[in-house]
């Protein structure tokens, strides 16, 4: 099973910060939120059962929710709106921590120094083989 990266940019997303903080606490309370996500310009290499970590973008940088994806990369219309298509990949977040809980970028660069956190190139980055195990521990340790 490989990890990817997902981005959320709240700034251009429909999902506002308070449905955010309460996804977060349904998360708290055993309920899993389930949805599509975008996932770049990636075509392929995302399989059912990959992990998947969200990575909120452009102010209080973060991972914020981790899960599993639950199916494997289709096209479906873009989600602004603007009648253009994009590739998205269905994905079960089992975890979701309030954004002051989220796993800071500045803490993923000194203990994860194999992903280019400030750079990621948009949805569906492949987290480096070297890097994946090393990740996943260190959420699973901030996550509980």
């Amino acid at each position: 099973m490989a990890s990817f990266l997902l981005t959320w940019n709240p700034d251009a997303s429909r999902w506002s910060d308070a449905d955010f903080e309460e996804a977060a606490e349904q998360s708290a309370a055993g309920r899993a939120l389930v949805s599509r996500w975008g996932v770049g310009i990636r075509k392929s290499g995302i399989a059912v059962g990959d992990t998947a970590f969200l990575v909120r973008q452009r102010r209080d940088r973060g991972i914020v929710a981790s899960g599993r994806f639950e199916s494997e990369i289709y096209q479906d219309a873009r989600w602004d709106g603007s009648g253009r298509t994009t590739t998205y990949a269905d994905v079960r977040l089992d975890v979701i921590v309030p954004l002051v809980d989220r796993l800071p970028v500045a803490m993923l660069k000194h203990r994860i120094p194999g992903v280019p956190w400030d750079h990621l190139q948009g949805s569906g980055v492949m987290v480096p083989g070297g890097s994946e195990s090393a990740l996943e521990a260190l959420w699973r340790a901030h996550a509980t």
